[in-house]
């Protein structure tokens, strides 16, 4: 009875000397650079007021209100820090994905989306991929204001009127 552990056990023994340590060695490296920023306190949470608007202004597909200016601060930022793209990702409109799509519910307006534009008031397409959105050019170890506008745009006629809310993140990224 007695047999059957002592093949184990002699099998065991001659797994465990072929098992061998060997030296190895994994290096580990990076760099920690002074490339970026930090989002001013006055830029992590805000609300972009579109104010009031005339239905009437929705007369076409295309029309927007007046741009809406907002801007993000960057402070403090690095010594070696060259440029920023910033991406806005939300849900997107179903009529024109370049749009920020308006939240529904039953006092909500409807037939419009919010566009984001850059300083230059260019639209910046919504969930843009990286390779997709262009640098701007940032002050090295200086406070960095970033200009950009939101407005309304109609999607589709006849637009419904009522409350306009939808939420939008950026993201950034340094060079």
């Amino acid at each position: 009875m007695r047999k059957p552990q002592y093949w184990l056990s002699a099998i065991f023994a001659l797994a465990a000397a072929n098992a061998y340590a060997a030296d190895s060695t994994i290096t580990i490296s990076g760099n920690v650079r002074d490339n970026g920023c930090a989002v001013a306190g006055e830029s992590k949470d805000f609300t972009v007021d579109l104010m009031n608007n005339a239905a009437k202004q929705f007369s076409t597909v295309g029309a927007t209100t007046p741009a809406v200016p907002f801007r993000i601060v960057l402070s403090p930022c690095g010594g070696a820090v060259s440029a920023v793209k910033v991406g806005f990702v939300g849900v997107a409109d179903a009529e024109n994905t370049r749009l920020l799509k308006v939240d529904g519910g039953t006092s909500a307006a409807a037939g419009m989306g919010i566009e984001i534009l850059d300083g230059q008031q260019t639209t910046l397409p919504l969930n843009a991929a990286s390779s997709a959105i262009a640098w701007t050019t940032l002050t090295p170890g200086q406070t960095n204001t970033l200009n950009f506008y939101a407005r309304l745009m109609a999607t589709q006629l006849p637009i419904t009127p009522g409350h306009v809310n939808a939420t939008a993140t950026f993201t950034l990224e340094f060079q």
